[in-house]
């Protein structure tokens, strides 16, 4: 056997899902991740490196016309399920002409898929370079769902940003289970910033929290290795500093102050209080203040830093419609 048929023979017993949430398909997405961890399957990073792609939730009209773009772009064969058609996918089923297909060029984009072209302005260094405006989101792993972020670019620096809710609704799946939210957002913090141990971990503790089972040891084991991390602490110190008059300017709650390392220490400490009884991590959140102050903490940071950075608020677009 060649090493193209091993790669395939592989790639057929580890599928690896892509994963997209709709603002009320918080639920959902956490079964999902649960089974997941249950097949030892990883979830694909972008929807190019797999065939199936689950959609949680009920997507609004437009964050449905952006999964309908991703979908189209998928190589094939593919599948598009539910999350309670998890169990229909099998390890060698990608092989196979069950899955639906409607013989798209492998990689092929629908023609709405444009990237329009790029303009020319001075960046810091007096020198005319391209900008080219592009959309971060909504169809991202580890992104808030319902969020898109309409970029400016220079280079990967954000010359400046747009926050954009394309999907909300049917209030917050968080409500009362704040110890849990806030495990949630670490995880998928810890997912952008490419530590997927720390996050297995702290998506199974999210998981038992919601399920009563105590995590406060566990929980504690986590904190420490997180906190000692050099490494994620070099790359979060000082990236999307929030100045404190932001919190009257954007109606921001305070933990949102200071660097995205901050912001992380600050959900820690926030989960411990909550699971020693101490009341709820960060209290009132007010996400759509939490969207209104991304395009300023974006502007000069580069793609990976803006994700971070966006990883580092988790704003709740469920909750948004149930306040409204």
């Amino acid at each position: 056997m060649g090493l193209r048929e091993r790669l395939r023979g592989f790639a057929a017993r580890s599928p690896r899902p892509f994963v997209v949430s709709a603002a009320d398909g918080t639920g959902d997405r956490l079964a999902v991740e649960a089974g997941l961890r249950a097949r030892r399957w990883r979830p694909a990073v972008s929807p190019a490196e797999t065939g199936v792609l689950v959609v949680c939730g009920h997507p609004g009209e437009a964050l449905a016309e952006a999964i309908d773009v991703v979908w189209s772009a998928m190589p094939g064969p593919r599948a598009r399920i539910r999350p309670d058609e998890l169990d229909g996918i099998e390890p060698d089923g990608l092989e196979s002409d069950g899955l639906e297909s409607d013989g798209a060029p492998r990689g092929a984009a629908s023609p709405s898929d444009d990237v329009g072209m790029a303009d020319r302005a001075d960046d810091r260094d007096g020198l005319r370079l391209d900008v080219l405006h592009v959309p971060l989101g909504p169809v991202l792993a580890d992104w808030p769902a319902g969020l898109r972020l309409d970029l400016a670019l220079q280079g990967d620096v954000v010359q400046s940003a747009e926050a954009v809710i394309v999907d909300a609704g049917g209030g917050s799946f968080w409500a009362g289970r704040e110890a849990a939210r806030r495990l949630d957002g670490a995880a998928r913090f810890l997912r952008v910033a490419g530590w997927a141990d720390a996050a297995r971990r702290a998506a199974v503790l999210r998981d038992d929290v919601l399920d009563g089972r105590p995590v406060r040891d566990r929980f504690e084991a986590l904190e420490r290795t997180v906190r000692r991390s050099r490494l994620l602490r070099w790359m979060t110190r000082g990236v999307g500093n929030l100045a404190p008059d932001a919190v009257e300017r954007h109606g921001v709650p305070a933990w949102c102050v200071g660097d995205v390392a901050g912001r992380l220490d600050g959900w820690l400490r926030e989960i411990g209080a909550a699971l020693d009884g101490g009341g709820t991590p960060g209290g009132h959140d007010r996400d759509e203040a939490l969207v209104s102050v991304l395009p300023e903490l974006v502007t000069g940071a580069d793609l990976g830093q803006a994700r971070l950075i966006v990883a580092s608020l988790d704003p709740d677009l469920a909750a948004v419609t149930a306040r409204a």
